[in-house]
């Protein structure tokens, strides 16, 4: 495994059994499909705001109504497109950012 996704792991919040099913899921992508998915999911600010808000804590659903103010559907629908997209997943503990999240996170220039 690469020093980098070594790194990555260690700082998400996923539990043992969480990390098997994120590699279990990553095991199954498309890459071509996954990189048109990943992009268009990201263009959207309210996602990329998410993320960085969920970031290298563990979020509750409360914590991110409080900080974005969206309706319970919109918010559902921007999580789940991050969770399709396998950047967070929800857990008993609330949202976490995976090792993928985490990586977009460090490799992509969100602000100008």
């Amino acid at each position: 495994m690469k020093d980098e996704m070594k790194k990555l792991i260690t700082k998400s919040k996923l539990t043992e059994e969480e990390l098997k099913v994120f590699f279990e899921e990553t095991n199954k992508i498309d890459h071509k499909l996954d990189h048109s998915r990943a992009y268009r999911t990201m263009m959207n600010e309210a996602r990329r705001e998410l993320l960085k808000f969920i970031g290298y804590d563990v979020r509750s659903l409360d914590d991110i109504k409080n900080e974005f103010k969206l309706g319970e559907d919109q918010l559902n629908y921007h999580l789940s497109m991050l969770q399709q997209c396998l950047y967070v997943i929800e857990s008993v503990e609330g949202w976490k950012s995976t090792p993928r999240g985490l990586g977009f996170l460090e490799n992509t220039r969100l602000e100008d």
